[in-house]
């Protein structure tokens, strides 16, 4: 079993965008607020080398490994990002 988390920032219309696209779709997922777990997204940021909102993380919860997509480094649209989501489920 997989499980998406979303960093997201409130007020992003990209990270609204991406929500609402999953919730329409019924894909369930947990959302990180960057600014109320802010060393969880200093490390995401590491992992990532990207500043920008919304990160995704879809972790398989039986091997712990997880996949980042990152705005600008994976991918450029939330059309794009949402493609990329669905693969790596």
């Amino acid at each position: 079993m997989k499980k998406i988390l979303i960093y997201s920032q409130e007020g992003c219309p990209h990270c609204t965008e991406l929500k609402e696209t999953l919730i329409n779709d019924d894909i369930p997922f947990i959302t990180k607020d960057i600014d109320k777990f802010k060393n969880e997204w200093k490390k995401v940021k590491e992992r990532t080398g990207n500043e920008y909102v919304p990160v995704t993380c879809v972790i398989d919860t039986e091997t712990k490994k997880s996949v980042f997509l990152a705005p600008d480094r994976d991918w450029d649209t939330i059309t794009e990002c949402y493609d990329k989501l669905i693969k790596v489920l």
